[in-house]
């Protein structure tokens, strides 16, 4: 699969830079007017937008405005393109559901970085259909939380605010974050509600069975009943607090180039590098467990580039 990405922008030389930017990783598509781009879309599929704010007619922000309000096309994701963003120009956008604004200078000052936020744009590109309108608007939130911590924050800092986000989404009642190293666990990140104790021996879960399946199988798991499975983590602190339903999530020591290179697939042989989970008393639905295995399995490449990066 080659992913599309659709460049609205008057200023050619900005088309020739962003195509040989982008060339050996995606197919670019060209447009030097808003409704040059309209009929592109009506035409192609794409799995984003790369729009400049200023143009002739149609501006960025009123394209942006307008595309919201298509059905068929709403949930493209956009980045706007721009030299000087104001406060009041990046309030819109976000509102409109802008992931983000790329300053123009860092097609030549920091190309890594433009490629770095178009991957992670493309990678946190989940859609499930049967989600309420409430979860997914709070899943936007979480991408658009992410990629900014991402840019500007260190791994720990990430870590947190991805699971608070996805602790937002399904209102879990416990979350833990294990990264895995040369065969042992060690625990990052901890959310537990109602001032619950701790499970015992948090810290490293490597022996535990649960563990093991996620080795062998590579998969995600759901368990809407877990006392009474073989599956699931801290089944004595889970019964006494009332937490029968689990979604268990490996991530893989794979970047997000990597990932969309394998067509969003894991390859055989990557390594586990992390594990996520989340309690709660509600049963998990089946459009749930996807939407939070195919976010966490997918937004683990950012996580490992800069678990890597922080670990070099």
């Amino acid at each position: 699969m080659s992913y599309k990405i659709l460049v609205i922008d008057d200023d050619e030389p900005i088309h020739y830079m962003i195509k040989n930017l982008l060339k050996d990783e995606f197919s670019v598509l060209n447009a030097h007017n808003v409704q040059e781009a309209i009929d592109i879309l009506s035409e192609k599929q794409v799995n984003l937008i790369l729009s400049d704010i200023h143009m002739p007619g149609i501006s960025g922000l009123e394209f942006l405005e307008s595309l919201r309000l298509d059905e068929r096309k709403k949930k493209i994701p956009v980045l706007i393109m721009t030299n000087l963003p104001t406060v009041e120009k990046e309030k819109k956008a976000f509102d409109l559901g802008a992931a983000d604004f790329i300053k123009k200078d860092l097609l030549n000052n920091d190309k890594e970085k433009v490629r770095e936020i178009i991957r992670m744009k493309i990678v946190t590109d989940v859609r499930v259909e049967g989600i309420d309108e409430d979860q997914s608007k709070k899943k936007d939130r979480l991408v658009m939380k992410l990629m900014e911590t991402a840019i500007s924050g260190s791994f720990e800092d990430t870590i947190e605010t991805f699971c608070k986000g996805l602790n937002e989404i399904v209102s879990s009642k416990f979350a833990g974050f294990w990264v895995v190293s040369d065969g042992t666990t060690k625990l990052l990140h901890k959310f537990i509600t109602d001032d619950q104790k701790s499970p015992e021996n948090i810290s490293d879960i490597s022996s535990l069975p649960s563990f093991e399946h996620l080795q062998d199988t590579k998969e995600p798991y759901l368990s809407n009943h877990i006392f009474n499975e073989e599956l699931g983590f801290f089944h004595d602190f889970a019964k006494e607090n009332g937490l029968a339903a689990e979604i268990a999530v490996p991530l893989f020591a794979i970047s997000e180039r990597e990932l969309l290179m394998n067509n969003m697939n894991v390859p055989g042989d990557a390594e586990m590098f992390g594990v996520l989970i989340l309690k709660r008393s509600i049963l998990y639905s089946t459009e749930e467990f996807e939407l939070i295995s195919r976010l966490v399995k997918q937004s683990g490449s950012i996580l490992f580039r800069l678990y890597k990066k922080a670990n070099s």
